[in-house]
């Protein structure tokens, strides 16, 4: 078996059979990876404390189709997200953003160093440019057309190209 290492961050936790969890970390070299944390809603799992959301972890997988965890080390915890609440439903729309507009195992460098950078400011005032910017680095529109646009037209943008609504921007009007 061998083993891969790469650095990525944390989008997404979903609880899988009885005690692991399907992680989904944004990568620089693999784009979105779904791998499977065994074990890691024991109360004895170490990897825990390490695979906290929106956080830059360090980690090793081994395996083809769901790739396994092995280890993971956090490098980075944004922790000024989580003393705001208008932080934490912007990151969270950010997340849903990267989970939904892309596809699993397409890198796409600008769109992580995008996502870092705003993870490392987490400013809600910075939501449409980072929407706009990533709409841009996708694919789905150019420079120009997107910077013109408030965010609820990038939202509205967004939810035509996606043809669902997003779960995370209704938590986001809320706290506005």
């Amino acid at each position: 078996m061998r083993y891969k290492k790469f650095t990525g961050i944390v989008l997404k936790k979903q609880n899988y059979r009885e005690a692991d969890q399907i992680v989904t970390i944004w990568t620089e070299e693999l784009g979105k990876l779904r791998c499977l944390a065994r074990g890691i809603r024991k109360p004895s799992s170490k990897l825990v404390y390490n695979l906290q959301n929106f956080s830059l972890v360090s980690f090793e997988v081994s395996g083809r189709h769901l790739p396994v965890l092995t280890s993971c080390q956090t490098l980075q915890n944004f922790r000024l997200l989580y003393h705001d609440l208008g932080k934490i439903a912007a990151g969270c729309y950010a997340a849903e953003l990267m989970l939904k507009l892309t596809a699993d195992e397409h890198p796409n460098p600008k769109a992580y160093e995008l996502l870092h950078k705003f993870f490392e400011h987490s400013d809600k005032d910075r939501l449409s440019i980072f929407c706009s910017e990533l709409l841009e680095a996708l694919g789905f529109s150019s420079k120009t057309s997107s910077a013109k646009l408030d965010f609820q037209e990038l939202n509205q943008l967004i939810e035509e190209i996606l043809e669902r609504k997003l779960k995370s921007s209704a938590f986001l009007r809320q706290i506005a």
